[in-house]
C-alpha cells in the first residue's frame, strides 16, 4: 500500500481563525485521530509543537506556538469526542502538564495491538504489519520547534494521524475474530477498564519538581545541588526553544561529572563541552552556573575537567 493513500487533504492551523473553523468539523466528525509532536526535552519538561488531528477524510496540523492563548480552550472542546490515539501514556501527561486537559474517552490502538499479542506495538510496526507501509522515522526525532517545518515533517506528521483510523478497523476485526480466543480473548475483554485506568493515572500526574539528577547528586552537597537545578532548568529552556545541542550537550551524565569535578574557570568548563557552536553560544550563561563558590572547588578540578570528554547522549 503506497504512502501517498495516506496523505489526507491537509489545513495548517496557525491562527485563531483556523482553529475556530475548525472545531465544529472536528464536532462533526465524532470520532478524532490525535497525535502530537513535542520538543526534545521529554514529556515531564517538554513544549508541545504540534498537533495532528486527522478524520477518515482530512488532517489539520494545528501549531500551539502561535495559539498558545487558545489552546486550552480548543483541547477542552475536543475532549468531548472521543479520539484514536497510539500509545496515549506520554501524549496524556503532555496535555494535563500543559493544558490540564484529557479527553473523556480514548481508544489507544498500542493497547489494543499489546492485546492481540504482538510484542513490538509501535505505530511503525504495526502500519507496516496491518497496513503493509514503511513509514520513514527520521523526521521523529526532528526539530518540530523551527518554523517553517519543512515539507517532510508536514508528510510525516499529517500521515501518523492519519494512519491511526484505518490501523484500529483492521485491528477491530482482528480483536472481534479472536474474540474467543483463549489467550487473546480475556485481554481483549479487558481493554475498556485498561484504558479507564490509564486515563485516571494521567488525570492524576502532577509534574515532578525537579530533573532525577538533582536528588542523584544531593550526596555532593547543597551547592551541587542548587547547580543541578539551575543547569537542568537551562536545558529545558534552550530545548524548549529548538536547540538540540543543549539536550545533546548536556546529558545527565556531563551534569554529574562537572559537579562531581567543578570548573574553576570559564574557559576548563568550556574544555568540556565539545560543540564548538553550543560553547560559543551557552559558554558564558554556563559559567555563571559555576562562578559563585568556583574558590570552594578542589585544587585539581582543571586538570580532572580536561580529561572527562564524554558525549552523554540524551538526558
Amino acid at each position: 500500500m503506497a504512502l501517498e493513500l495516506f496523505d489526507l487533504p491537509t489545513t495548517f492551523v496557525d491562527t485563531p481563525e483556523k482553529l475556530q473553523a475548525a472545531l465544529p468539523l472536528w464536532h462533526a466528525a465524532g470520532l478524532l485521530s490525535v497525535d502530537i509532536e513535542c520538543s526534545l526535552t521529554g514529556m515531564h519538561h517538554c513544549v508541545l509543537a504540534l498537533m495532528q488531528v486527522a478524520t477518515h477524510d482530512q488532517a489539520w496540523l494545528v501549531d500551539p506556538l502561535p495559539l498558545e492563548d487558545y489552546m486550552r480552550p480548543a483541547l477542552q472542546a475536543m475532549s468531548q469526542v472521543p479520539w484514536i490515539v497510539h500509545d496515549f501514556s506520554g501524549d496524556g501527561i503532555v496535555f494535563k502538564r500543559l493544558y490540564d486537559v484529557v479527553p473523556d474517552s480514548i481508544f489507544d490502538t498500542m493497547l489494543l495491538s499489546r492485546a492481540l499479542g504482538y510484542p513490538q506495538p509501535g505505530l511503525k510496526t504495526m502500519a507496516r504489519l496491518k497496513l503493509g507501509l514503511d513509514i520513514p522515522k527520521e523526521e521523529q526525532d526532528s526539530n518540530w520547534m523551527l518554523r517553517p517545518l519543512r515539507e517532510a515533517q508536514i508528510s510525516y506528521a499529517s500521515r501518523d494521524a492519519a494512519l491511526l483510523l484505518p490501523l484500529l478497523r483492521i485491528l477491530a476485526d482482528e480483536a472481534e475474530a479472536k474474540a474467543d480466543d483463549p489467550e487473546a480473548g480475556p485481554r481483549l475483554a479487558a481493554l475498556p477498564k485498561e484504558m479507564r485506568h490509564l486515563l485516571r493515572r494521567v488525570r492524576a500526574y502532577t509534574p515532578p519538581r525537579h530533573d532525577p539528577v538533582v536528588d542523584k547528586i544531593k550526596h555532593l552537597g547543597e551547592l551541587a545541588r542548587e547547580r543541578a537545578i539551575k543547569l537542568t532548568n537551562l536545558r529545558w529552556a534552550w530545548g524548549n526553544e529548538g536547540d538540540v545541542a543543549a539536550v545533546m550537550e548536556m546529558g545527565n551524565r556531563w551534569i554529574t561529572a562537572r559537579l562531581a569535578h567543578p570548573p574553576t574557570t570559564q574557559e576548563a568548563l568550556e574544555r568540556t563541552i565539545p560543540n564548538p557552536r553550543f560553547r560559543r553560544k551557552r559558554g558564558e550563561a554556563l559559567w555563571e552556573v559555576f562562578r559563585e563558590g568556583a574558590h570552594e572547588t578542589q585544587e585539581d578540578a582543571d586538570s580532572s575537567d580536561g580529561l572527562i570528554w564524554n558525549n552523554p547522549g540524551n538526558p
